[in-house]
């Protein structure tokens, strides 16, 4: 499983692995051209999972349980604290295995006032995972959250994959109301499609993150590891994250759901766009992994670029706050 995570780093920083265009790219920015607000008076933050964001912005999950992971998520915790945007860490079954590897996810001293979220496979519930497992790793990281990630594409393209999804949902059913956080369902690239979104909203989710077809695709990063070309003839499959967030947005969702974009949100004006489209917060993590790598100072960087596109984005529609930017219809390009 080590191996494995080292191979995924190494071909996520030297591979392509984004099949498709931005999907942002086809929308523009309703420019008011008199916004009649004061740039330095914008309010970008955002109340999640009880903490307040500076930005509504997750760096999301990467990796854990090898030593280059110690280093991306430490340096990612310490720049999120500072920054206030959210941290998720990567998959956490090797700690099932192995929890003398606990120092590569734990961060919470790093970042004790940020939502911080750990990190499973949905699909391992089917392979002997139990609720009392799940919530060892909640407390081993005292994480606010837990991502319970759906990845039946990338199981099934992995050479080692676990594929047993058979009657998965009823053990979310029976799981989730056992769990010490709230839940946030996320794929990992291929998005979530109308049917699935609808049965997710009758959980009693913290979130939904629809984890579209625009970013990295890890059916092609597990395409990477074959000795065939499996990968190659799925990588582009599923849905783009703007059709998830409206197949979302088109459901009935009970409160306090939110909904989360990732799939190819590159900068802050993606996540910008996003927000117009319905989501509540947004995600990304591989335009911030070599900056993790790098430095605690270069991912600084990165994430005031960030900051400075979406305030600059609500500037230029004439968004005062979150709440009105979501009101302002997002422009189709012709």
């Amino acid at each position: 499983m080590q191996d494995r995570k080292i191979k995924h780093l190494e071909i996520v920083r030297s591979k392509a692995v984004e099949p498709v265009p931005s999907v942002w790219e086809k929308y523009r920015l309703p420019y008011k051209t008199l916004p009649e607000i004061n740039y330095a008076e914008i309010d970008t933050t955002i109340n999640w999972l009880g903490k307040k964001l500076k930005q509504p912005l997750l760096i999301s999950s990467m990796t854990g349980g090898v030593a280059l992971a110690k280093t991306i998520n430490h340096n990612a915790a310490r720049v999120a604290e500072a920054a206030g945007v959210a941290l998720g860490l990567g998959s956490m079954r090797i700690l099932l295995k192995d929890k003398d590897l606990i120092e590569t996810f734990k961060v919470r001293k790093l970042c004790p006032s940020v939502p911080l979220l750990a990190n499973l496979g949905a699909v391992q519930l089917n392979y002997g995972v139990t609720a009392d497992d799940i919530n060892y790793l909640i407390d081993a990281v005292e994480a606010d959250a837990i991502f319970l990630h759906l990845n039946a594409l990338q199981e099934a393209i992995q050479p080692e994959g676990d594929t047993n999804f058979a009657g998965l949902f009823k053990k979310l059913e029976l799981v989730i109301p056992k769990l010490e956080r709230p839940v946030i369902v996320k794929e990992v690239g291929h998005g979530i499609d109308k049917a699935t979104m609808k049965k997710l909203l009758t959980l009693p989710l913290g979130g939904i993150d629809v984890a579209g077809v625009g970013g990295t695709s890890w059916a092609w990063v597990e395409g990477y590891r074959r000795d065939d070309n499996l990968g190659e003839h799925f990588k582009a499959v599923g849905y783009p994250t703007d059709e998830c967030l409206g197949f979302a947005k088109d459901l009935e969702r009970p409160n306090p759901m939110n909904i989360i974009a990732s799939g190819g949100i590159r900068s802050g004006a993606d996540g910008a766009k996003s927000l117009m489209l319905g989501a509540d917060l947004y995600a990304a993590a591989k335009p911030f992994l070599e900056s993790a790598i790098d430095s605690p100072e270069a991912l600084t960087t990165k994430l005031k670029n960030w900051q400075q596109e979406l305030q600059t984005a609500m500037f230029a529609v004439g968004a005062r706050n979150l709440s009105e930017l979501k009101t302002i219809p997002l422009a189709i390009k012709e």
